[in-house]
């Protein structure tokens, strides 16, 4: 009979590759499925956010009507809202864009100013080329030209979105109408040892959803109004479109209300500088306020999410999914945070706040520290009794070269330490 082999392998194998490589094929098919569904996935989204937002309305109006009815006519009153506010925000707004469309950047205007800043700063002057105002010029024209020839595919990015908010209206009718077996669909999907769990998953959801949905509703109205009114006694031309781009800013969580800020601060530049500087504090001050009091006075505990997870979020749904998946950032974490809460985290305990302190203020730090030093000594102590016995054992001529060689003098981390006389010294009480 022969032993086993002592030596381990010296191969890497890798445990359930079958289930493994089929769980990353799905991972990687469900990613791009999803990416080429996108707009599908857009409107449904939309659709059930914005139901669960209109739920309170038609719950009240259920209670002098039928549930489809009631349903029908909060989806009726709102599209009637919609329609009056178009109707009356329009046709500026497509008279501003035109405008927009044909005017042209001239740079000529604020050439002086920054000519005599760069004489006051010789360093940055020779850093930059002689004509970098006729190239600026340039580029600036080329990309209005392109803009403006954009314009028809413009128009049928509009015509697109117009037919998927149809869509989404049908579906908000129906969703609203008769919720019920929907509910009941989804429920019964789950394993009947988890239907409590997903019940209350199911009931977060609807509850943050529909508060993210109705809040940020709130913001972009708080914020297109207040935006345009500011730019209006600005003087800033366009001041409508501008503060309609404000609004829609507001749809990406974090990222999209700093990037709808970037063209009225460009477009007032190219036309006057002094007022450029006015409308940048104008919306630095406004994003200041919105950010600290605005937003959480009215978003509240909607989603109740760390700022740096939306972040997250924004970047990698943006990054998979596009600006669909920027947007529908908050209602996926949403869903994530619920099926974490109730189907992991309840069999968790809780990690008390007392421990994240500790490891932010370095108390956790200073006490590894302690330890790893204590753990020095006791090894120093350790190593010079060994030290001792080996030089006794040489003077008699008895050394053990193998016990020297393979000795352990490290500590164990976890079972108690000898103190530095070595094993039989005494303990202290």
């Amino acid at each position: 009979m022969t032993s086993p082999d002592p030596r381990p392998p010296t191969g890497i194998f890798v445990v359930n590759l079958l289930p493994v490589a089929v769980g990353v094929i799905a991972i990687l098919l469900s990613l791009s499925f999803f990416s080429q569904v996108a707009p599908s996935l857009l409107a449904i989204t939309l659709a059930i956010i914005v139901a669960t937002a209109l739920n309170p309305v038609a719950r009240r109006l259920e209670r002098h009507m039928p549930r489809a009815v009631a349903g029908t006519l909060t989806v009726l009153l709102v599209v009637a809202v919609i329609g009056m506010a178009l109707f009356l925000a329009v046709p500026p707004i497509a008279a501003q864009l035109g405008s927009i469309g044909t005017s042209t950047f001239d740079l000529s205007r604020i050439e002086p100013q920054l000519n005599s800043w760069l004489r006051a700063h010789p360093q940055m002057d020779a850093m930059l080329p002689d004509d970098i105002f006729d190239r600026a010029q340039t580029q600036l024209s080329t990309l209005s030209r392109r803009a403006a020839e954009q314009l028809p595919s413009l128009l049928s990015l509009v015509l697109g979105g117009v037919f998927t908010g149809l869509v989404t209206l049908v579906m908000v009718v129906y969703v609203l109408g008769n919720p019920v077996p929907l509910v009941n669909g989804v429920l019964g999907a789950v394993p009947p040892k988890h239907r409590l769990a997903a019940t209350y998953a199911l009931a977060q959801i609807l509850k943050q959803t529909g508060a993210w949905g109705r809040a940020t509703l709130l913001v972009m109205l708080v914020t297109g109004s207040c935006t345009a009114l500011g730019f209006y006694l600005l003087g800033v031309q366009n001041w409508l479109v501008f503060g309609l781009l404000a609004a829609l800013g507001e749809l990406v969580p974090t990222i999209g209300p700093i990037v709808s800020t970037i063209p009225p601060i460009l477009f007032t530049l190219a036309d006057d500088p002094q007022k450029a500087v006015w409308v940048a504090v104008f919306v630095l001050v406004f994003q200041q306020v919105s950010g600290f009091a605005l937003s959480p006075l009215l978003v509240g505990g909607a989603g109740n999410l760390h700022p740096l997870s939306v972040i997250v979020g924004v970047v990698l749904f943006g990054g998979v999914f596009g600006l669909v998946g920027a947007f529908l950032t908050v209602p996926f974490l949403i869903v994530i945070k619920a099926i974490y809460q109730h189907f992991y985290l309840r069999e968790a305990p809780d990690i008390p706040d007392a421990v994240a302190m500790a490891l932010i203020s370095g108390v956790v730090e200073d006490q590894l520290d302690r330890e790893e030093k204590a753990r020095e000594a006791v090894r120093k102590a350790r190593a010079e009794v060994q030290e001792a016995e080996l030089e006794g054992q040489l003077e008699d001529g008895k050394l053990d070269l193998e016990a020297a060689l393979t000795a352990d003098v490290t500590p164990d981390r976890d079972g108690p330490q000898d103190p530095p006389g070595g094993p039989s010294a005494p303990r202290a009480p």
